[in-house]
């Protein structure tokens, strides 16, 4: 499913802070950003068009190797993300996976966004 259709189906006011689903759901996009809270936790930014969505990935709820997220991940690659929908400790929407797989990975780096900017100037995209 598209980031913008589990945006539309699951984000409501329903979720509580630290509240997950049980149904799990599969989404594709690119990574924005990536912030390792040490070796346990990963914060993914996926885009996909103009929607984002976040990834909370904890080393517990995650089925394979979850150091191999830590070493091989970049920003600019897109992955698959099966997992569950929720809402993180702080309350932002967030999909907590059972599995993440590499898609394709990014060879050249990505330019700088600005901050709260996620549409990318298509001509600055594909030079």
């Amino acid at each position: 499913m598209s980031i913008q259709e589990l945006r539309k189906t699951y984000d409501n006011d329903k979720l509580a802070a630290s509240d997950f689903l049980t149904e799990s759901v599969n989404v594709v996009g690119r990574i924005m950003q990536l912030r390792a809270s040490g070796a346990k936790l990963i914060f993914i930014d996926l885009l996909e068009g103009e929607s984002k969505v976040q990834v909370f990935a904890t080393a517990e709820a995650y089925d394979g190797d979850f150091e191999f997220l830590h070493k091989t991940l970049r920003r600019g690659d897109i992955i698959g993300v099966s997992g569950v929908p929720g809402r993180s400790k702080t309350g932002e929407f967030s999909v907590k996976p059972a599995k993440i797989v590499p898609l394709s990975y990014c060879l050249h780096q990505l330019p700088k966004q600005k901050e709260g900017d996620i549409s990318m100037n298509k001509d600055t995209r594909y030079r």
